[in-house]
This record gives structure tokens, C-alpha cells and sequence, in this order.
């Protein structure tokens, strides 16, 4: 098959964008298909080896083009993390041009990418959340506003990811920067309780022929005070337990609201639930990501490892449901 790979993009999250198609495309080439990797410029560009792209939208199928030169696909597989790549931009665009595309649909990306809105819609289903409130740019929070919640608090842009622009703050005189911080990336965000102790548990997921297919939970201690960015990618002492050290029951309990979540979104594809568990085992939904990190040592690829699926498995998984989905009249 011959996958065009987009890599990069508009967001914050371009540069571990660009690090999750490597392993893509080194995975989905030893499997023998051919790749065509374009890379999407910060200014949103569309470039092949340097050579600028150019879209011919006169046909039921739109053609891309490099001077004069039609560049050939079957699939597109966005690998494209944050805004204009997980919140249904680049999957409208698909659906426009009649590209078949790996992954989630417009409408659960976009639900998922908003964690206002994903909270809201698994609240609505009983699913537990950490208490929360949400504010606009143009009516951002007063103290008074926050007394039902609980320091310490996060305060999150409500579309991003890989935990740009998040704060955590201790005390009312660090609120005001944590909100400039916030708002440079969404006019949308949230601010939650903090949890004292809580374990950072994660799951991954498929879908495959309308079934939801679920990995062992796996769980994070960050080697920084919290899972930040910098925890994340830049940090040798985060450690990683796959899987976690769980009881059956708790790891069975933490898979089926994961498989859960992804149902009521309607996801299709691959995602990666998060999950917060408390000492006194309460178990709170945290977000779900619909393109999470992909790279060899991200959580979603080593979770479908130790669930014994290896990572071109999984690659096969991610294109025959695409092309299952493509497929319907």
C-alpha cells in the first residue's frame, strides 16, 4: 500500500509530531509498504522533500501535485498531534477531498480534543471526572468562581496536548500567570483540582470491525513534580511500568470505562485513555487522545507490546480499519 505520512503541522506540538512519524514510517516500511512522507511547515505549508505541494480541488478526488507531477497515494495517515491535526481539521479535509485517512472521524476528534466537552459527555454517562470549572478569554475566572475547587489546581488550554501550556498552581498570587500561559494557547480552558498521591494510569485502544479492543493499563511516575512537558520528553528520570502493578479487578475496572469512553465518543481508530487512581482506589477519567504519541518509547506503542500485539500489528490494525471504513457505500 502507499501511505502519505503528514508530519509536523500548525500546532505547539510539531516537533513531536515530526518524532512520532519517524517511527511510523520506519515501522510501516519494514512491513513493506511504501511511504510518502509530507511535512506540514508551522505556517501550514505542505512539503515533499522540500518541494512545495500544490492541490488541484477540481475533482471528486482531489489531486496533489508537485509542479506538474501528481504525487499517487491509497491513504493518508495523519500523524499530526493538537490543533489542525486531532481536533477534526485535517479529517474534514479528507472527508472533503475523498482521501481514505487512518484514525478517528471529524466528529470524535474533535469531542476528544475538547476536554470540556469530553468531560461533560462521560459526566453525563457517570463516568467519575476530577472536579473542574471552565472559562473564556472573554470571561476569565474570579476567585470567587473558583471556591468550590480545591488547591492545588491545574489550569489547562482545553484543546491541546502533550501538556503545553498547563500550570500547576499553589496558591491564588500564581493564578494570573498560569491564565496568560493558558489562554496563548486556546481562548477555551479548564482549571481542575489537583490530586494528592494520585497514580497516572493510561490505556490504549482500537477499534477493529466495531469492536473496542483494549491493552493492559500501563502507569507513569513523572521524574519531575508532575507530568509536564518536560517530564514528558526531556526527562530521563520519568519511569514507566507496563504493565501496572494493578489487581485484576482494578485493571479490568480501569479497561472497561477506558473502552467505554472511547464508545460514547463513537471512536474509531486508535486512541489512549488517561486516568488518574487515588490511594483509596477512586478512579477518575483524566482525557482522551485520539492521535497520542507514537514514537518506539511512547506509551501506546509499548502498551499494545506488553498486551502482545507488536507494533506492526498494530500498523496493520490502524490501516485495515481505515480501509474497512472507507470502504462502506
Amino acid at each position: 500500500m502507499k501511505i502519505m505520512l503528514l508530519s509536523g503541522g500548525r500546532s505547539a506540538e510539531h516537533d513531536v509530531s515530526v518524532q512520532s512519524t519517524l517511527f511510523v514510517r520506519s515501522v510501516l516500511e519494514e512491513s513493506g509498504h511504501e511511504i510518502v512522507c509530507v511535512k506540514i511547515s508551522r505556517d501550514g505549508q505542505w512539503f515533499l522533500d522540500r518541494s512545495p505541494i500544490t492541490i488541484n480541488a477540481g475533482h471528486s478526488v482531489w489531486k496533489l501535485f508537485i509542479d506538474e507531477t501528481e504525487i499517487e497515494f491509497d491513504l493518508i495517515f495523519p500523524v499530526l498531534h493538537g490543533p489542525w491535526g486531532e481536533d477534526g481539521s485535517i479529517q474534514g479535509l479528507c472527508e472533503i477531498a475523498g482521501w481514505p485517512y487512518t484514525g478517528a472521524d471529524i466528529m470524535t476528534s474533535s469531542l476528544a480534543m475538547n476536554k470540556v466537552t469530553t468531560k461533560r459527555l462521560v459526566s453525563s454517562e457517570g463516568i467519575p471526572v476530577i472536579p473542574w470549572k471552565s472559562f473564556s478569554q472573554d470571561s476569565p475566572p474570579s476567585m470567587n468562581e473558583l471556591e468550590p475547587l480545591r488547591y492545588p489546581l491545574f489550569v489547562k488550554p482545553a484543546r491541546m496536548g502533550s501538556s503545553v501550556g498547563i500550570s500547576k498552581i499553589d496558591s491564588p498570587e500564581q493564578l494570573q500567570d498560569a491564565l496568560v500561559l493558558a489562554f496563548r494557547y486556546d481562548s477555551l480552558i479548564l482549571i481542575e483540582n489537583g490530586l494528592t498521591n494520585a497514580r497516572e494510569i493510561e490505556v490504549a485502544l482500537l477499534s477493529e470491525s466495531g469492536a473496542v479492543l483494549s491493552s493492559v493499563p500501563g502507569e507513569i511516575i513523572p521524574g519531575l513534580e508532575w507530568y509536564d512537558y518536560t517530564a514528558k520528553y526531556e526527562c530521563d528520570d520519568s519511569k514507566y511500568f507496563i504493565p501496572a502493578s494493578l489487581s485484576d479487578k482494578m485493571s479490568t475496572r480501569i479497561r472497561n470505562v477506558a473502552e467505554k469512553v472511547f464508545s460514547l465518543l463513537e471512536g474509531s481508530g486508535f486512541a489512549r485513555a488517561d486516568f488518574l487512581l487515588t490511594p483509596n482506589g477512586e478512579v477518575y477519567f483524566n482525557e482522551i487522545n485520539t492521535i497520542p504519541g507514537f514514537t518506539e518509547i511512547s506509551m501506546f506503542s509499548k502498551l499494545w507490546e506488553a498486551s502482545g500485539k507488536s507494533s506492526s500489528e498494530i500498523m496493520e490494525l490502524i490501516l485495515a480499519e481505515a480501509m474497512r471504513k472507507y470502504s462502506k457505500p
